[in-house]
């Protein structure tokens, strides 16, 4: 493979001091200046660029990100004069063949690149949104949608309904995804401390204020804040995070200077906000700024058919953490298609590993389930319809069908020849 490098350098483009490249894995090209670079990046797709930030000339700054908009993956190396960069071209020459075919070009030894490929595979693992019911390709649709944009957005859902894999997956969406994701649990931290944890506090602002913080929000600077239960931030410091919303700034504890912030709000929340600030106990004017784009994540109940593709997701992401790779029983599968989920996709989750953890076979049967589940799908339902009539036996009917298909609505519906509409209206009118 060969390694291609583009050198930024004036001088040494005409100079004799300009090293002698005899390495046949090196294709090396000569640019006097950074105007160059970007049709050089273009034409020669570099593994690295090595420039001069000569004093006096323009900031190489905007230079490089568009370098890395055409190629993301060239490496970019500056240098204050010529005999320093002339040197690291010598100190490259100098290296095994293979070393510098690994620092330049990336190439891994085979056991270094399955371990990269692991560690990306259980990244994406654990922040996957699994699922494709209309619910949640609803939300994809949403998330595609208000990803690149710098709006913010207010989830809503139940508690373990996946909100802050919703929030990530927006941040992982934007132009914002090489910046930080920084997670704040609202109700976890302490009422008297959230201001200092959220806005950073001075030296001396306070007992205990040995020196300066950041603070969360200043700390989340080109990236993405996601408050998680929001209803529960006191209504003094709903107050300052709407200015900080309005106007990307923040005022430490004890400090008179007021610093720009450049951040994305997500906030997420169980509870009714529309509801609270009728009671006073959240502030109008913050949830009308933070309603600007909502998301409701339904709970687990409300999407059965995608309790399959949980199920995988979490066999796979526990397998990519160590533990030993196992299947699911279709007994087992179909019974968790039966079950309420009072504790929606965190319960299941909890309920699998338990089950990966304790079963001694290579699948998971009904016995390792941690949870007690109902006979049969229509047994949760409330037996109001005459034993006679039609509705009774078209209730059967779809009982039936989603027992077979393991709660797929969507293949319910085929075996039953109807559209997914008519199953969900008939679902939600059957109580089913």
């Amino acid at each position: 493979m060969t390694a291609t490098i583009v050198i930024i350098d004036r001088a040494l483009h005409k100079n004799h001091r300009r090293p002698d490249f005899s390495a046949d894995d090196l294709n090396v090209v000569f640019a006097e200046c950074s105007s160059d670079v970007e049709k050089l990046v273009m034409a020669e797709k570099p593994d690295l660029v090595l420039a001069i930030q000569n004093e006096g000339t323009t900031s190489f700054g905007p230079v490089a990100e568009r370098m890395l908009k055409h190629r993301p993956s060239v490496k970019i190396m500056l240098f204050a004069n010529s005999d320093e960069l002339a040197k690291t071209l010598l100190t490259l020459l100098d290296l095994p063949s293979h070393h510098r075919k690994m620092l330049l070009t990336g190439a891994s030894p085979p056991h270094a690149a399955l371990q990269e490929m692991n560690q990306q595979s259980e990244q994406s693992t654990s922040n996957y949104l699994a699922g494709n019911s209309p619910e949640i390709e609803k939300i994809k649709g949403i998330i595609s949608k208000i990803a690149p944009t710098t709006s913010t957005v207010l989830l809503q859902g139940e508690t373990g309904t996946g909100k802050e894999i919703i929030a990530r997956s927006i941040h992982d969406h934007s132009n914002r995804k090489k910046r930080v994701f920084m997670p704040v649990e609202c109700a976890a931290i302490n009422e008297s401390v959230i201001e200092s944890e959220l806005f950073g506090h001075t030296k001396g602002s306070f007992t205990g204020a040995d020196r300066n913080t950041l603070g969360l929000i200043r700390s989340s600077d080109g990236g993405t804040l996601f408050l998680d239960e929001i209803g529960e931030l006191p209504l003094a410091l709903q107050t300052k995070l709407l200015r900080t919303l309005q106007e990307k700034t923040v005022k430490p504890v004890g400090s008179s200077k007021i610093y720009p912030v450049d951040i994305r709000i997500i906030a997420a929340t169980n509870r009714n906000l529309a509801e609270a600030v009728t009671k006073g106990t959240f502030r109008q004017d913050l949830y009308y700024r933070l309603n600007t784009v909502t998301i409701y994540a339904p709970p687990l109940r409300e999407r059965l058919s995608d309790i399959p593709l949980l199920c995988g997701h979490f066999l796979k992401k526990m397998a990519s953490e160590g533990y030993p790779e196992k299947t699911i029983s279709s007994n087992a599968l179909s019974a968790l298609c039966r079950y309420e989920w009072p504790g929606n996709v965190r319960e299941l989750e909890n309920v699998i590993r338990n089950a990966v953890a304790l079963s001694s076979e290579s699948s998971i049967g009904l016995e390792d389930l941690s949870i007690s589940l109902p006979e049969n799908t229509c047994d949760r339902q409330h037996p109001t319809i005459a034993p006679s009539s039609m509705a009774f036996h078209e209730k059967e009917a779809i009982c039936k069908a989603l027992d077979q298909t393991t709660g797929n609505r969507r293949a319910a519906a085929r075996l039953l020849g109807i559209s997914e509409a008519t199953l969900y209206r008939r679902i939600k009118l059957y109580s089913i």
